[in-house]
C-alpha cells in the first residue's frame, strides 16, 4: 500500500524535495519514502509531475504520515497546494494557504487510513 503526495504551484519542486527530506527523518517512515520522477520523453525537457511516494505497509503508518504532513505544512506554509492520494485511491486536494490548522490532520488522516 502506498500514498502519493503531489505538490503544485510556483515552489512545488523545491518543496517536494524538502518534504521528502522531512519524511526521511520520521522514525516510522524512514526508508519508506522516495521521489518518483517520470522519465523524460524524447524531445521534452522532463517531468514536472514529481510525486513523493510513501509505503504504508506498517499498521498505523497512515496516521504517522498524516501527523507528519500536518506538522510540515504548519511549519513551512509553502506557497503550493498539495494532493494526497491514499492507498485506497481516495484523494484530497488542499490549498495550503487557506486550510484551518485544526482541520488539517483530520482531513489527511481520513484519506491515508483507508
Amino acid at each position: 500500500m502506498k500514498a502519493h503526495i503531489r505538490l503544485t504551484g510556483e515552489t512545488a519542486q523545491a518543496e517536494l524535495t524538502a518534504l521528502a527530506d522531512w519524511l526521511s527523518r520520521e522514525g516510522e517512515l524512514r526508508g519508506r519514502s522516495d521521489i518518483e520522477r517520470p522519465e523524460a520523453r524524447p524531445g521534452h525537457m522532463g517531468g514536472i509531475s514529481e510525486v513523493v511516494i510513501v509505503a504504508l505497509g506498517v499498521q498505523g503508518a497512515g496516521t504517522v504520515l498524516a501527523a507528519s504532513l500536518s506538522v510540515w505544512i504548519r511549519h513551512r506554509r509553502p506557497s503550493a497546494d498539495i494532493e494526497v492520494t491514499g492507498p485506497g485511491g481516495q484523494s484530497v486536494k488542499i490549498s495550503l494557504r487557506n486550510v484551518p490548522e485544526a482541520d488539517l490532520e483530520a482531513v489527511l488522516r481520513r484519506v491515508l487510513e483507508q
